[in-house]
């Protein structure tokens, strides 16, 4: 029914029309993606032929080349020059790099040119070689995603070393960024954002933080995870205290993306060479305080390497990737209490020795999320915590991604709705209460949150408030995760033996 124009007759009554206009937002769950943050090789390697001339140089297919060899960390080889016959050329002697350094001063932007020197012996003119080399483009520092774990090991290189190292106990880890993948991968991870470290950005701290402001405003990157070498080096000072401020930088890079408006939690887990004695992992912990970052716990994990067949002790920080990757590949209303994580051949003796009842929930009620080898000998996380025991919806994981997956499906819904930047009419407020109801009914639908209540919107009128915003507010009911069941059991030493039948059995016999 529409209300006419009343231009001609109409009999009188009641007209009505609705006049809601069709609002349409995203009814799907907000993307819960998992970002490895770390070192990687630190190059790609790209082969190339080309005629050697000195007459005109040739440019080489990609920018931010290694002319020379590096030593590192990471330790990158110089160009290898060869001729169809196998001759390997020697610089400054058969050929000649030259660098033209962009404006920017960027290294990954500089080109790179070779040609033949005049009085090279070894290649003549116009000769066909073959390069080499080493280079590290823009885009290799640059947020990466990837969908299988081989793309990984393309892009930044093999996980472990190939060769047991000559050195006992020495990692095995040859690089972090994508042994961390492997486990992101084999604990359900079906999407990765890979962000590598530049060694340009200055000290590893620097880089961790230059690396979360470039996915700062990612909405997707809701869980972070930074990863480093098993045994973190410091210049001066302890391994504790070099760990504490790696973990307090990521944890100012949770809290500043959240007041952003790009909510996401970090996964904290200790280098190997962390030493509890320099500072107990409960006052780190403690220290943080923060529902936006989870601590793992032990600092020692044990990964099997293939390559060279043996079992080698990893840095705590895998474990983290492990609770991180599970987190991600659950729904948004499951934690990770109780959760079994894979990739790892278990802990050490050691740590299983220290692990006692007392001991571990010394750590949970700090803050610390334990995971420990169960009954069955499998690895799980104990109790899925963050490091704000302060109250339970900051304290339970699940419930902190509960808060927001809300916040970003209210957000992204009513920002996609188109109904910012139009003007105000009569029916605006009733329009935004239906656009947020939808987005609510989704929430409930796709288990974000169990129930919503109290929807009220009102548009603030002048002069004590601004005409021009529509205030929202409403109460939500989160999933509750279930962690104690409490049984009380009595024993019955009453004597005298009772015979009972069905009710069926008793009529069938005329009782």
């Amino acid at each position: 029914m529409s209300i006419p124009t009343f231009t001609t007759y109409q009999p009188p009554g009641v007209y009505v029309e609705d006049v809601s206009g069709p609002i349409v937002v995203p009814t799907l769950v907000p993307s819960q993606v998992l970002t490895l943050v770390g070192p990687a090789l630190g190059y790609r390697t790209a082969v190339q032929s080309m005629l050697l001339s000195a007459s005109s140089a040739v440019q080489l297919s990609y920018k931010g080349v290694y002319t020379t060899a590096v030593t590192g960390p990471p330790a990158v080889g110089a160009p290898v020059v060869k001729t169809v016959s196998g001759t390997t050329l020697t610089p400054g002697v058969d050929y000649t790099l030259n660098t033209v350094t962009d404006p920017s001063g960027n290294p990954a932007l500089a080109i790179t040119t070779i040609e033949r020197i005049n009085s090279s012996s070894n290649v003549s003119e116009g000769q066909q070689v073959t390069i080499t080399y080493n280079y590290a483009d823009a885009s290799y520092f640059l947020p990466q995603v990837f969908t299988d774990y081989q793309s990984v090991v393309n892009a930044y290189g093999q996980p472990f070393v190939s060769a047991v190292p000559s050195t006992p106990n020495a990692s095995q880890v040859a690089n972090p960024l994508t042994a961390a993948a492997m486990v992101a991968f084999a604990n359900g991870a079906t999407t990765l954002i890979c962000q590598a470290l530049n060694p340009g950005d200055g000290s590893l701290a620097e880089q961790f933080i230059t690396a979360y402001a470039k996915v700062a405003t990612t909405s997707a990157a809701t869980i972070v995870v930074p990863v480093f070498t098993d045994d973190l080096e410091v210049n001066s000072g302890t391994v504790a205290a070099a760990a504490a401020q790696l973990a307090q930088d990521l944890n100012g890079a949770m809290e500043s993306a959240y007041t952003d408006g790009f909510p996401r939690i970090g996964f904290f887990g200790l280098p190997r060479n962390y030493s509890e004695t320099d500072e107990a992992v409960a006052t780190f912990a403690a220290n943080l305080a923060s529902k936006r970052t989870v601590l793992a716990y032990p600092e020692t994990v044990l990964m099997y390497n293939s390559a060279t067949s043996q079992t080698f002790q990893a840095s705590g920080c895998y474990l983290a990737v492990a609770l991180a990757a599970t987190l991600a590949a659950s729904p948004i209303d499951t934690g990770l209490t109780n959760q079994v994580l894979a990739g790892f051949s278990g802990l050490t003796q050691t740590e299983i020795a220290q692990m006692t009842n007392s001991f571990m929930n010394g750590l949970a009620a700090s803050g610390v999320s334990v995971c420990c080898i169960n009954y069955a000998g499998a690895l799980i996380c104990r109790h899925g915590l963050t490091t704000d025991p302060s109250a339970l919806n900051y304290s339970e994981i699940s419930m902190v991604r509960q808060s927001d997956a809300l916040l970003m499906a209210v957000q992204q819904g009513l920002q996609s709705s188109g109904l910012i930047g139009k003007p105000i009419t009569a029916n605006t407020v009733t329009t935004v209460q239906e656009a947020v109801l939808g987005i609510l009914e989704a929430a409930v639908s796709n288990a974000v949150v169990v129930n919503y209540s109290n929807v009220s919107v009102t548009q603030e009128a002048y002069p004590g408030g601004n005409p021009t915003i529509i205030d929202v507010t409403f109460q939500y009911l989160p999933a509750e995760p279930l962690n104690y069941v409490t049984v009380q059991m009595a024993v019955d030493l009453s004597t005298g033996l009772v015979a009972a039948q069905s009710n069926q059995n008793a009529s069938a016999n005329g009782s």
